[in-house]
């Protein structure tokens, strides 16, 4: 299917955190191939392990979605607030002091950052599709997908990218997190 990835869990590589408090596991990054320095957007999954700061991603927007556990969290001055599954994504600026604290185990949460004035993001459980240039499906369970006339099982943890969604928009489940994403090109 033209325009449409598959992106398997078990194919994900963890990278330690600088401040050895998780790790991250890249679902996606845009362009392929791109680093933490030319990214135009990067889905990951985060698994904080241990209290500690965020690392800084000036001139980046994150949108930040809690999949399991439970979490403290602290985004500048706004104060503490406690995360559970189910809870909304938090929306922050990547040049935003922020510390997290796990309450009682490891957490762990989807993470989409997109280069401020280039990309942006929505990030949601799956309720049907919206406007975008690139949908990231991401499975919190075994689901299947419709596009057109392909039905694609995704396991818990896989996750489908389809670029131009709208173009031939999916069908699927309640067992999806759905990041929207839209290419914002300054001309």
């Amino acid at each position: 299917m033209a325009g449409v990835r598959l992106l398997r869990a078990s194919d994900r590589v963890a990278r330690p955190w600088k401040n050895g408090g998780g790790v991250t596991r890249d679902v996606a990054v845009f362009p392929d191939g791109a680093g933490d320095e030319d990214f135009l957007w990067r889905a990951s999954l985060a698994t904080i392990e241990k209290a500690g700061p965020f690392s800084a991603f000036p001139g980046v927007d994150r949108a930040f979605l809690l999949l399991r556990g439970d979490l403290r969290i602290g985004i500048g001055d706004r104060g503490a607030q406690r995360l559970h599954p189910g809870s909304p994504a938090l929306l922050f600026g990547g040049e935003d002091a922020v510390r997290a604290e796990p309450l009682g185990g490891p957490c762990t949460a989807l993470n989409i950052m997109t280069r401020r004035g280039q990309t942006s993001a929505i990030l949601e459980r799956w309720s049907g599709m919206k406007a975008a240039d690139r949908l990231l499906l991401l499975a919190t369970d075994a689901a299947p997908v419709t596009v057109g006339a392909d039905i694609i099982r995704l396991t818990q943890g896989d996750a489908l990218l389809i670029d131009r969604a709208a173009d031939n928009p999916p069908s699927a489940g309640q067992a999806l997190i759905a990041a929207f994403i839209r290419d914002q090109f300054v001309q």
